[in-house]
C-alpha cells in the first residue's frame, strides 16, 4: 500500500508537518510505503536540508499511491478523481473563521473544509472541538473523530531540562496566531505573584517581526512590574523540548481551548497544563479572564507541588493513551485506509 501525504514544509516550525512526519514514520514501521509530497512544491529544491530520514517526492512520482491523504491541500496538477483521498483537518475552526471576516471572504478556508469534507472519500477531524462543528455539514456520514497525535518516543520526559532558577516555572511555547498568544498570561501573572511571589513566566517562540508589541505590552507598566515576572523570553527556536521539560506548568493560549500539538508535547515531557479546554486538564479556565487563569495556576501549583514527578508521569499517562501517534495510526488510521480502499 502506498500513502502519500500533503503537506507544508515547516520544519519545526508547523505543527501540521510535524504530525504530519510522526504519522508517516508509524506508517512506514507497520509496513505501508508511507511519503510525503509538498502541496506548494512540486519538486523541492535539491539544496533544501532534508530532515534526516523524511525527503519529499515531486508530484510526478505521487501517481502510482493507492491513496492521497491531504493536510495542506492538493495540487491542481493532481487530478483527485483518479485517487480516493482522505482529508485530514487540522486548522481549528475559529482561527478560520476568523480569516474569512478579517478578509471580507475574500479567502474562504472554512468554506474550503467544508467542501473537503463533501468531495473526499473520507475526512478526519483531530479534536473534538471541530469534530462537533464540522459534522453539522457532513452530508454523507464521511467525517470521524482521529484524535491529535504526537511521536512520544521524541517528546519525553528523560533528557535535557533547561535549568530554570525559579518555581513554579510557567511555560507559554507556541506559534503564534490570531487565535493564540501570551498576552494574557503575562497579564495573569501580576495576580499570580501575590500569591506565589517566586512563580515566574518563560515565553517561547515570539516572532522577531513583531517584537515590539510584546515590548511594549511588558515594558510600559509601571516600573516595568510586569518585567520582574519573566524568567526568560525567547525567539522562535527549533528546539523547545528542554524548556518543555523543566517547566511545570503550561498556559494553553488556544482561545478554542482544544489541545494544539503544543499541548502534547508539554505534557508528555511532563508538563501540566492550564487551558481554556475541560476534556484533557482539570485546570480549565474561563476564556481571557485573567484573575481566573492565575486561579487555576495558583490551584494546579498546591496540587502539584508536593509530588512533582507524579504529576509529571500523570501528564505523560494522558498523552501515552489518548495522543499516541503509533496508537492512531495503528488503531485508527490504518483501518480507514483499508476502508477507503476496500481491502
Amino acid at each position: 500500500m502506498k500513502i502519500v501525504h500533503f503537506s507544508n514544509w515547516g520544519l519545526r516550525r508547523s505543527g501540521l508537518y510535524e504530525c504530519t512526519k510522526d504519522q508517516i514514520k508509524y506508517e512506514r514501521k507497520y509496513g505501508i510505503d508511507s511519503q510525503l509530497a509538498l502541496f506548494e512544491h512540486d519538486k523541492p529544491n535539491k539544496d533544501w536540508i532534508d530532515d534526516n530520514w523524511l525527503k519529499p517526492i515531486p508530484w510526478e512520482e505521487c501517481k502510482d499511491a493507492d491513496l492521497y491523504v491531504i493536510h495542506r491541500g492538493l495540487p491542481a496538477e493532481l487530478d483527485k478523481k483518479e485517487k480516493p483521498v482522505i482529508t485530514v483537518i487540522h486548522g481549528t475552526v475559529e482561527f478560520l473563521m476568523l480569516e474569512e471576516l478579517f478578509s471580507n471572504a475574500e479567502k474562504t478556508p472554512f468554506n474550503t473544509h467544508i467542501n473537503l469534507i463533501r468531495d473526499c472519500a473520507a475526512c478526519v477531524a483531530v479534536n473534538p472541538h471541530d469534530f462537533d462543528i464540522y459534522k453539522l455539514y457532513d452530508i454523507d456520514n464521511k467525517l470521524e473523530l482521529i484524535h491529535d497525535a504526537i511521536d512520544i518516543e521524541r517528546y519525553t520526559i528523560e533528557g535535557y531540562q533547561h535549568p530554570f532558577n525559579n518555581r513554579p516555572q510557567i511555560l507559554f511555547c507556541d506559534s503564534l496566531r490570531v487565535n493564540k498568544y501570551p498576552a494574557h498570561i503575562i497579564w495573569a501573572m501580576s495576580e499570580i505573584v501575590k500569591e506565589i511571589p517566586t512563580a515566574k513566566l518563560t515565553i517561547v517562540g515570539l516572532d522577531l517581526l513583531n517584537i515590539l508589541t510584546w515590548r511594549n505590552l511588558i515594558l510600559r507598566s509601571p516600573n516595568k512590574s510586569l518585567a520582574e515576572n519573566l524568567e526568560l523570553v525567547q525567539l522562535m527556536t527549533t528546539e523547545v523540548r528542554p524548556y518543555m521539560r523543566g517547566a511545570d506548568i503550561l498556559v494553553n493560549g488556544n482561545m478554542s481551548g482544544i489541545p494544539s500539538r503544543t499541548e502534547l508535547e508539554a505534557m508528555a515531557c511532563g508538563c501540566q497544563v492550564v487551558s481554556y479546554a475541560d476534556y484533557f486538564t482539570k485546570y480549565k479556565c474561563s476564556p481571557f479572564d485573567i484573575k481566573d487563569m492565575a486561579k487555576q495556576i495558583i490551584r494546579c501549583w498546591n496540587d502539584i507541588k508536593d509530588n512533582r514527578k507524579k504529576a509529571r508521569l500523570e501528564a505523560r499517562q494522558w498523552v501515552f493513551e489518548n495522543a499516541n501517534m503509533e496508537k492512531q495510526v495503528v488503531n485508527k488510521f490504518i483501518p480507514l485506509y483499508k476502508k477507503v480502499l476496500g481491502v
